[in-house]
């Protein structure tokens, strides 16, 4: 092991083998995440949520890229103002839009782990 010597500014000068080799490990750790995360991009488009409104009178499905691919709207709201038809549809919606980011976040965790990363920098 190297002798330590204080430098200046409270540096120690030598012994940095250990850190280095724990950045390096840390990059790789970082350079995987980052390699899966990608793939994850494609695993989003064939997650899918299922959303509903008013006791399921509409019905929204969507797939984890924020696609929607599909509204359902029951014949028993037919008589309903458009206004309220409006309201169940964008209430679905955002309650689909809330399950893709649950969902998304329980994806990344799983990629991510304990490495302390935040997504931004993968």
């Amino acid at each position: 092991m190297p002798k330590r010597i204080r430098g200046l500014g409270g540096r120690s000068v030598g012994g940095s083998q250990k850190r280095s080799g724990q950045m390096g490990e840390l990059l790789k750790q970082a350079q995987k995440a980052q390699e899966e995360m990608e793939g994850l991009e494609e695993k989003f488009r064939e997650i899918k949520v299922e959303a509903s409104a008013g006791g399921g009178v509409v019905k929204v499905r969507a797939s984890c890229d924020y696609r929607v691919e599909s509204i359902e709207i029951s014949e028993e709201i037919e008589d309903e103002p458009l206004e309220i038809v409006q309201d169940l549809v964008v209430a679905a919606v955002n309650e689909a839009l809330g399950l893709i980011s649950e969902k998304r976040n329980e994806e990344t965790a799983k990629v991510t782990g304990n490495l302390g990363i935040p997504d931004s920098m993968l």
